[in-house]
């Protein structure tokens, strides 16, 4: 028979114990977005559920200028509850792990890798969460640092956890607090891994993306693994790439609807996108190519990020429809491009163009050189097929998602 709430308080009064109500349950059901298996369903599940009773908690208890903040942000946890349990929270300058679970036994506290040697995972203070859905409860029954937990956790190299015992646990919150408050740790030092290249990260993505089940995370080693999880673009295409063609073909920019003048957010007129000296280029190509500026049927534009940890680079990507499309015959004539963005004339050297079919395989790519004011491709694509389109930059990767339907 379980505890009431009144009984766990007398039998563990220096642990912190919430409670929440079903609504608050049913709530997260409908917010979840979807995942692959019913594994990484409910680890997201139990991991959002504790997070917002953990934020309401503090929301309520911490002074305004001190308000706690998800971190990184919910769309990112989102994507990470499909490969590993745990989120963080940030108050001020101290970034708290949150680590849940259902399992009754709390004689140990295992802590997934991934949360203690990533750079930008690692937190100053780990939670254990016993999170108990169907009694409506939620018991943070001890805490650890990251020191103590880096000097007395026992690590698992095969499951890549980190285990520590009860017997190195903190149970009383308060004792965090005020330590934080009067003498502050020292911020953890981790090193960092290594990066991927274009090439590397969009096999890997492919690999794991196809992998089945939940433990996708020990299929690879270590440093890869961690180098993907990173690189927040990587992380968003893992998990589209396991949520498979469905979600892909959500988020796809339907070519056949632009013909009728309807286009997705994020495609604007190219001359919006480029700039001058770009534009006369790009006419300045259509005469060398013999090609009116009626050749092309109707073109959009978007501006690529291509965010990396030292460098940052912008480019946007220009999709046309050429004339030869001829519907007669079910293929359309597709031109992708990228150009350089802002105040830059040429493309940085090493930019590739990727364009992949439906499974992902690679059909065509091409490189940015030094001194390439563009670069482009060109490929015939059928009515009802989908192919997506990558740019990449060394560890960088975005992915635009297509389909004529």
């Amino acid at each position: 028979m379980s505890l009431t709430i009144d009984e766990l308080t007398i039998v563990f009064p220096d642990q912190l114990i919430l409670e929440f109500y079903p609504e608050e349950i049913e709530q997260v059901r409908q917010e979840l977005p979807n995942y692959s298996n019913d594994a990484a369903r409910w680890n997201a599940f139990l991991n959002r559920l504790c997070l917002n009773i953990m934020m309401k908690y503090l929301a309520e208890d911490e002074p305004p200028e001190t308000t706690p903040q998800i971190s990184p942000n919910l769309e990112s946890l989102n994507q990470i509850w499909e490969v590993v349990n745990g989120s963080a929270i940030t108050i001020g300058e101290t970034r708290i792990i949150l680590i849940p679970t259902e399992e009754i036994d709390t004689e140990t506290f295992a802590i997934p890798q991934e949360w203690v040697d990533l750079p930008s995972w690692v937190g100053d203070y780990y939670l254990a969460a016993l999170v108990e859905p169907e009694e409506y409860r939620m018991r943070i029954w001890g805490y650890t640092s990251y020191q103590n937990l880096k000097n007395e956790a026992d690590y698992d190299e095969f499951e890549r956890i980190y285990y520590l015992g009860q017997e190195f646990m903190t149970e009383d919150l308060n004792v965090m607090w005020v330590a934080q408050e009067i003498c502050p740790l020292p911020k953890p030092e981790v090193a960092t891994v290594g990066s991927l290249s274009g090439d590397e990260a969009t096999a890997l993505v492919r690999e794991l993306g196809r992998s089945p089940g939940y433990y996708s995370r020990l299929e690879v080693e270590f440093e890869k693994w961690g180098a993907l999880l990173e690189n927040h673009n990587l992380l968003r295409m893992l998990y589209e790439e396991r949520l498979g063609s469905d979600r892909q073909t959500s988020t796809s920019t339907n070519l056949l609807q632009w013909l009728d003048g309807i286009f997705e957010t994020g495609w604007e007129t190219v001359e919006s996108i480029l700039n001058v000296e770009q534009l006369e280029i790009s006419s300045s190509y259509r005469s060398s190519e013999n090609l009116s500026s009626r050749s092309v049927r109707i073109s959009r534009g978007k501006k690529i990020d291509l965010g990396m940890r030292l460098v940052e680079e912008s480019v946007g990507l220009v999709v046309s429809w050429l004339p030869e499309t001829e519907w007669e015959t079910e293929e359309a004539n597709i031109r992708i491009q990228v150009y350089s963005m802002g105040e830059k004339t040429y493309l940085s050297p090493e930019i590739k163009l990727i364009v992949m079919d439906e499974k992902g395989e690679v059909v065509m790519d091409v490189e940015s050189r030094d001194a390439d004011n563009f670069m482009q491709l060109q490929l015939y694509a059928e009515r009802g097929e989908k192919f997506s389109v990558a740019v990449a930059l060394g560890e960088a990767i975005i992915t635009e998602y297509f389909c004529l339907e």
